[in-house]
């Protein structure tokens, strides 16, 4: 199978985009990303962010004003498979 460049440098250009990737193996919220990450909240909504765009990652209760949980896309199952090779 080829490599996905485009992908690729996505993640490698956002360190912090490969970081809450590779942490949501389950539904969690961004709270929860950042205590696993070590990273700041703001970090890590911005991170979510660029992921929702480029749609690696969806969230599964978007009319929750809090405690929202955001899960892999199957894009973000490649990508991660793609990072982990």
């Amino acid at each position: 199978m080829p490599k996905d460049y485009k992908t690729l440098s996505f993640f490698k250009r956002g360190q912090r985009r490969t970081a809450v990737l590779k942490a949501l193996t389950e539904p969690k919220t961004p709270k929860e990303i950042a205590t696993e990450c070590q990273m700041s909240i703001s970090n890590v909504s911005n991170a979510l962010a660029e992921l929702l765009e480029e749609e690696y990652v969806k969230c599964l209760n978007p009319e929750a004003h809090t405690y929202k949980y955001y899960a892999l896309t199957s894009d973000g199952k490649r990508a991660l498979k793609l990072l982990e090779s």
